[in-house]
């Protein structure tokens, strides 16, 4: 497993499909995370949102 050592912004590219598969499995968390997890868990899904 990783381990986080500093926290930052990054950039990465992904595809569509990446992208749908990464907000997939954060919403996974919800139904079988660690309740200490889910806000994390939603804030992420919601930046990785698309705006079209």
């Amino acid at each position: 497993m990783a381990k986080i050592k500093r926290t930052g912004t990054v950039d990465v590219e992904l595809t569509f499909a990446e992208l749908e598969l990464i907000r997939r499995a954060l919403g996974l968390v919800r139904d079988f995370g660690d309740m200490a997890d889910w806000g994390a868990a939603s804030a992420l899904r919601a930046d990785l949102e698309v705006s079209w």
